[in-house]
């Protein structure tokens, strides 16, 4: 298809989608659009938790179209109207609008102005609005926040937005909507002690009264209403705030350091990817402030960009450690690329959310791959984002990435699109295009969209025709099909791959890959499919532009091979959005080549991608769980974290699954398979630690100590009597947990540690680590039960007595429900105490277990009132996985109670022969 018919397709869908969005009652009718706002906003008038504010505004309106109209509507939540006026473009007042003839729409969260004289097409005109308005607890539009000030341990209050979704109209009357952007001109009045920060650079500060200022800000750039943003707060900043600067609590200024040089960094890049100075956008200012309470890691306003403490503070010894400042530099990347990705440029509607998200969340992991490669974000990226995801798109409650417009119009609709879909499918997508057309390619595309739309608003056509016309030509693909197949449809492909003729001929088929068939889902889907492969023939890895396009029409991809093949591996570095199921004889070649030296060669990221594909084709019993394991023997070998992640997230389903007495051959299996990642990584933190040694560290250990593998426990709880050195923040809570499982006077002085700790966050890593003891009954009744820890770590703490201790789930059920009132008179809730119980039985394997639950149920669910639900739910549940267990884990039981006896006799055997040759030669010796 020509770029001509490319376009004419996709502005046909646009004005159809247009079309039937125009008449929702939920969306504004188009008929006056905003330029500018003149808003000023007064807080914090005492030092104590403030709860309202003051608010004025001016809109300068323009009327288009071609009709007159009688009446503006625009949005207005929980606001207290108290004037409302209309002015003409020379500020000649045509109007004083009675508020009493305004009409609120709860359901739209709508206001409807009536005029008395209809505004004219073509005119500018000025609506404005005094009102009062909520300084809210919900963390939506304007709220606030506290935190004590450690030297005087007083507490701070600071007001602070956040506007995103559609909470703009929680802070002023406005045209709440992505599309209709408009210039901000700022006013904050606050008292005396306090700073105003906002998106543009501070103009002026004006005394208005005793103690009272007002901070004039520059004018905004054109930009959506949901990036207005302001703060006003006691903090200081680190750099130059007229330019960049990181700004938080007088007393976290020396722990910004790193923080404020990764912004450095990720702003330099970017404006170098992209061609374009981040100042030229439109705003000379940047600036990353924190927040102690915030509803999300960080927001992208345009010039202020909020973030929660943890991203920017990093505190040496307690948050600055590799895992810590992996987050910080990840987040960091995530919410500066939305200055282009959002900011700059903005979807139209909320049902192509993913336009901002996806390449945030793409550059999440690859910008900052690109500047700090230790880390290994772009191998982490097919683990923590693409298999992710695998599981949310394989099930009936899915959504596609785009959405039509006239299904996304209510709040909760909005809400909906708020998904990992966008995110995580979004990133996916996004690098699999840029990996099949090309890195240059890609850029190029991606800078011309950008330059093109600058200031403006797009749909998903608008993306596609940049990239349409930088696709490389020698592509075979329908690139309309392609696009609207990964983003238009959900779901993702399966590919089903045969060997035939002696392992000369392969052929590819594709399926939709489903968790369960029978939820609803559309299993017809089909997809245009990339193909990338290698075999032992030529082993060429990194080649990620496609030798085929399976296409839709097309029922079977044929491979011809002139020598026949040991194995064949496709979908490359699990670049493209599918998964890939092998028949029994290619997956047995696969096993032999990742078994042998250096894997074969294989890339870490297949090699994850091979085991999350086992473990999920055994889930839906493609393969039994028995040749999973079968062919995870490999892991003995295996010492890199990308693929023991892999494993590390879905091996709990099985485990979770065995009873007490499958638990010492499943021991066996795990000691055998984690021989040489133990080996290489001990249970001791060293200087030499690479990033991702840590994180593989952290969870095998857990794993092995867990489930009391080998020696982890004693050599932990060794490490732990004779070392004088604190372990590194990331890897604390695991040591402490280990330690206090293997030692009844290592979970005293963990707890000696807990009782002295004055922070929160250390506190509560603690009582987590306390609370892996197998000391359970007096860890139950000395420590929880009348103890002064919260409800809430109470519950965690009882949830990591048998997590921890998978062997005593149920002797722990019967310590608690031999006298539930008393846990139920501690929490002071039967609510609560219902939840504990049904998240322990998700923990129960045995039908033993199953009926001391149905004992308790029957005996004491009167006293669980409106709770008795979840008690019966818990009920269904334990029946479920039992039965899930019979039906799916019975060979593999078999394999591993064969595999260990088998090992056993054979170390015998070996024994026997041993002692008999000695025999032999002594007998000659002698004789």
């Amino acid at each position: 298809m020509s770029s001509s018919m490319f376009g004419a397709f996709w502005l046909l869908c646009s004005l159809l989608l247009i079309c039937v969005t125009n008449a929702a009652d939920y969306r504004l009718d188009g008929s006056v659009v905003p330029t500018h706002y003149n808003l000023t906003i007064g807080v914090l008038r005492n030092t104590t938790e403030p709860s309202v504010f003051d608010g004025e505004v001016s809109i300068t309106l323009r009327v288009v179209g071609t009709l007159e109209v009688q009446q503006i509507i625009l949005h207005a939540d929980t606001l207290d109207i108290t004037a409302c006026w209309l002015l003409d473009a020379a500020g000649v007042q045509l109007e004083a609008i009675d508020i009493s003839r305004l009409n609120y729409e709860a359901a739209t969260q709508q206001v409807r102005v009536p005029l008395t004289q209809a505004v004219q097409p073509g005119k500018d005109y000025t609506l404005g609005f005094t009102y009062t308005g909520h300084i809210r607890t919900d963390m939506a539009g304007l709220f606030s926040a506290s935190y004590v000030e450690r030297d005087s341990n007083v507490t701070k209050w600071l007001a602070l937005t956040q506007m995103q979704r559609i909470n703009a109209r929680l802070v002023l009357p406005c045209f709440d909507e992505p599309a209709m952007k408009a210039h901000f001109q700022l006013q904050i009045v606050r008292p005396d002690g306090y700073r105003s920060i906002a998106n543009t650079k501070l103009k002026e500060t004006t005394a208005i009264g005793q103690d009272r200022f007002v901070d004039h800000f520059e004018e905004s750039p054109v930009m959506s209403t949901y990036l207005l943003a302001f703060m006003v707060a006691n903090y200081s900043a680190r750099g130059n705030e007229s330019e960049f600067a990181v700004l938080t609590r007088p007393e976290f200024y020396n722990n910004t350091a790193f923080s404020y040089h990764v912004g450095q960094q990720v702003v330099s890049a970017y404006e170098e990817l992209f061609q374009s100075p981040y100042a030229e956008l439109g705003n000379d200012v940047l600036q990353y402030a924190s927040s102690p309470r915030f509803p999300h890691n960080g927001m992208e306003n345009w010039g202020l960009i909020i973030y929660s403490d943890a991203v920017l503070i990093q505190e040496p010894g307690y948050s600055d450690d590799w895992s810590d400042k992996e987050f910080a530099i990840r987040i960091i990347a995530h919410e500066t690329s939305h200055m282009w990705f959002g900011d700059s440029v903005t979807f139209s509607w909320w049902s192509y959310f993913w336009l901002n998200e996806a390449f945030a969340r793409y550059y999440e992991y690859f910008m900052a791959h690109q500047l700090y490669p230790e880390y290994h974000l772009d191998e982490q990226f097919v683990v923590r984002q693409m298999q992710l995801i695998f599981g949310t798109d394989a099930r009936n409650s899915t959504q596609p990435m785009t959405s039509p417009e006239s299904e996304i119009e209510t709040p909760s609709q909005i809400a909906y699109k708020f998904s990992g879909i966008a995110y995580a499918k979004g990133a996916c997508i996004v690098r699999m295009w840029r990996n099949l057309m090309g890195a240059q390619n890609f850029d190029t595309a991606i800078r011309n969209y950008l330059q093109q739309y600058h200031l403006t608003n797009t749909v998903p056509y608008n993306l596609f025709y940049h990239l349409f016309e930088h696709w490389p030509k020698n592509q075979d693909v329908d690139l309309v099909d392609f696009f609207t197949d990964y983003t238009d449809q959900v779901g993702y492909p399966m590919l089903i791959v045969k060997a035939l003729q002696g392992n000369k001929v392969v052929t590819v088929e594709q399926s939709r890959f489903l968790l369960n068939k029978d939820d609803g889902s559309n299993a017809t889907l089909l997809y245009t499919v990339p193909i990338t492969f290698t075999t032992n023939l030529e082993r060429n890895f990194y080649n990620l532009t496609p030798y085929k396009y399976l296409h839709k029409t097309v029922n079977v991809l044929w491979l011809n091979f002139d020598n026949q093949i040991d194995w064949i591996l496709l979908n490359l570095r699990q670049s493209n959005y599918q998964r890939v199921f092998y028949d029994a004889t290619l997956r047995e070649g696969l096993r032999l080549a990742i078994s042998a030296t250096n894997h074969s060669g294989i890339p870490v990221e297949n090699r994850a991608q091979i085991i999350d594909d086992l473990f999920n084709f055994a889930l839906v019993q493609y393969v039994d769980y028995a040749d999973v394991f079968r062919f995870l023997e490999y892991l003995a070998q295996e010492v890199e974290y990308v693929p023991w992640y892999a494993v590390y997230e879905n091996l709990n389903t099985v485990a979770k699954r065995l009873t007490p007495e499958q638990l010492p051959d499943f021991r066996i299996y795990l000691s055998n398979i984690t021989a040489a990642v133990f080996e290489k990584l001990g249970v001791a933190w060293n200087a030499q630690d690479i990033p991702l040694d840590v994180a593989n560290r952290n969870e095998l250990i857990k794993w092995l100590c867990r489930y009391q593998v080998g020696n982890c426990r004693p050599q932990v709880n060794v490490q732990f009597v004779t070392s004088e050195e604190v372990p590194s923040p990331d890897y604390r809570e695991t040591f402490y947990c280990a330690a206090s499982s293997a030692d009844y006077n290592a979970y005293t002085m963990v707890w000696g540690q807990y009782q002295l700790e004055n922070r929160t966050s250390e506190r509560n890593m603690l009582w987590a680590a306390i609370s892996c003891t197998r000391e359970y009954e007096t860890h139950y009744h000395k420590m929880i039960i009348s103890g002064p820890a919260s409800i809430e770590q109470k519950k965690i703490a009882i949830a990591r007595m048998y997590e921890e201790n998978p062997d005593l789930v149920q002797p722990i059920f019967e310590m608690i429900t031999e006298n539930i009132v008393l846990l139920a008179y501690d929490f002071q809730s039967w609510a609560d105490t219902a939840e504990v119980i049904n998240d322990m039985a998700e923990y129960f394997t045995t039908r033993e277990q199953q009926q001391l639950l149905k004992e308790f149920y029957y005996s004491n669910h009167q006293l669980f009132g409106e709770s008795e639900e979840l008690l019966a739910k818990s009920l269904v549940t334990v029946e479920n996985n039992l039965n899930w267990a019979h039906n799916n884990l019975q060979n593999l039981v078999e394999y591993l109670a064969d595999r260990n006896g088998s090992s056993c006799l054979e170390a015998t055997s070996l024994v026997v022969l041993l002692l008999l040759a000695v025999g032999s030669r002594l007998l000659a010796w002698r004789l």
